[in-house]
């Protein structure tokens, strides 16, 4: 009996790219959010985020809609990837899933943190301070993206591993997303750290890891895999192949 198409390694690979284009082409959204915050002016970021409720909406919209995209992406990477190590796999899905659910929260942070403003809106001594801990809760999202960016850093970089090792996807492809997950890991890690490299390798991770996943997303969409590799990397019988 065929198999269905999600049993496909052609189709879960392509699948897995346009949802992975979605994910970077939904995160564009959110940028707006650190446009309206202004270092150490509290009221003036409480302005701006009630002037531009809509639009901080949005974002937060794109934050959850983004993390939908990623579960796909990273239930389909596991189902691809299994054939070369399953316990690999599972550990790259694990940390996908732990990074999502930390994005999950900051994103009802964010939700929370527009009722504090309006609240504030209220002639009301308190306003000052109820902007100053509005202000607070979204520099935590800072080091909150920051933990979980460890977590989507280990993803990516044992993803690329497994698609470097696989036969099946170009070892190029992922050796640049297992570099680009690797320079996820040590910007965060020297964030916690307070090391001064950490404002250098700020700058540097966003194009390193775009790159990395970038290509990888690519591939996947309008290349696919090497089905013939693939499915003798899964230890499948030719006459099972052909059913598939």
């Amino acid at each position: 009996m065929a198999a269905s198409s999600i049993d496909n390694p052609q189709f879960t690979a392509r699948m897995a790219g346009a949802l992975w284009l979605a994910v970077i082409a939904v995160s564009v959204l959110d940028v707006v959010t650190s446009s309206i915050i202004v270092s150490g002016d509290a009221a003036a970021t409480a302005r701006n985020i009630l002037n531009s409720e809509f639009r901080f909406r949005v974002s937060v919209l794109a934050e959850f809609v983004g993390g939908a995209l990623y579960i796909g992406v990273t239930v389909l990477l596991y189902r691809l990837l299994k054939p070369v190590s399953r316990n690999l796999s599972l550990f790259a899905a694990c940390c996908g899933a732990i990074g999502i659910s930390v994005g999950a929260a900051l994103t009802v942070r964010d939700l929370g943190v527009v009722a504090l403003l309006r609240s504030a809106q209220v002639p009301s001594p308190d306003a000052a301070q109820i902007n100053a801990i509005a202000l607070s809760s979204i520099r935590m999202f800072g080091l909150g993206f920051t933990v979980a960016m460890v977590y989507f850093g280990f993803q990516c970089a044992t993803v690329g591993y497994l698609i470097a090792r696989s036969g099946f996807m170009p070892r190029a492809v992922g050796i640049l997303l297992a570099i680009g997950g690797s320079f996820y890991i040590l910007s965060s890690f020297a964030t916690f750290l307070s090391l001064p490299i950490a404002a250098t390798l700020s700058k540097i991770v966003i194009p390193v890891a775009f790159l990395g996943e970038g290509s990888t997303t690519l591939w996947l969409l309008f290349r696919g895999v090497d089905v013939g590799k693939w499915f003798a990397r899964a230890g499948m019988p030719p006459l099972q192949r052909v059913a598939a």
